[in-house]
This record gives structure tokens, C-alpha cells and sequence, in this order.
């Protein structure tokens, strides 16, 4: 154990352990006045419950997270499935498709050009 103490609670809490261990050992020989032993597994006590309550809202969090994840996952592919059926009954040109919060493909526009041979038509993509 290094001399610093950690602000980091699961390193705190392995060295407090590591205090409370050397006060079992020296119990006859080495008994401070301010912090006492019962004192130091109380704060010891209060932090791993604390640890603990981290970690359980970490986990729900995760778990939550992976719920809502496959959710968007699936309400994702029911949109694209009824977008795609919206195309298939409709067309992706036909302006009642706007009413279902679609944009209506636009038709491709043809673009003349000169070349050196006469005018020919190109289509723009």
C-alpha cells in the first residue's frame, strides 16, 4: 500500500481494509485515538454499500440501455418495412406518399450538351 490515499472508492476501500488488517494485528501495541477501529469499519461498511448501489444503477443502466436499443432496433425495421410498402402500393413519385411524411422522388431532369459531333441529350444522375 502506497502512502497516497485513493479518491477512487474500490481502491479506498482495499486500502481501508488493509488499515483495519494491520489494527487487527497490532491491537495491543497501536491504538490511535481519532479514527477508531469501529469507526473505520463503519465509513469501510458505508463505502462498500455505496459501491454496491453504483453498481447495481450501473447495471439497470446497461440493462436499460440494451432494451432500448433493441426497441429502436425493431421500431427501425417496422418503419422501413412500412416505408417500403408505402413505396410498393404508391410508387416513390406520387404525391399522396407526402401525406405519410415521405418526400416524393423527384423525376431525373435531361441536360442537352454540345460536343463537337452536334447536341445530345445526357441524363444528370
Amino acid at each position: 500500500m502506497s502512502s497516497k490515499i485513493s479518491t477512487r472508492p474500490a481502491l479506498l476501500t482495499a486500502q481501508i481494509r488493509q488499515m483495519l488488517h494491520g489494527l487487527n494485528e497490532y491491537t495491543e501495541s497501536f491504538v490511535p485515538a481519532s479514527p477508531t477501529k469501529t469507526e473505520m469499519e463503519s465509513v469501510l461498511t458505508d463505502l462498500e454499500a455505496k459501491l454496491q448501489l453504483q453498481i447495481n444503477a450501473a447495471g439497470k443502466a446497461e440493462s436499460a440501455t440494451q432494451t432500448l436499443y433493441e426497441t429502436r432496433d425493431r421500431a427501425n425495421f417496422t418503419a422501413r418495412r412500412m416505408r417500403d410498402a408505402i413505396y410498393a402500393f404508391f410508387g416513390k413519385h406520387d404525391a399522396r406518399i407526402v401525406e405519410f411524411g415521405l418526400d416524393t422522388l423527384k423525376s431525373r431532369k435531361s441536360v442537352v450538351t454540345e460536343t463537337e459531333t452536334g447536341t445530345e441529350a445526357a441524363t444528370t444522375p
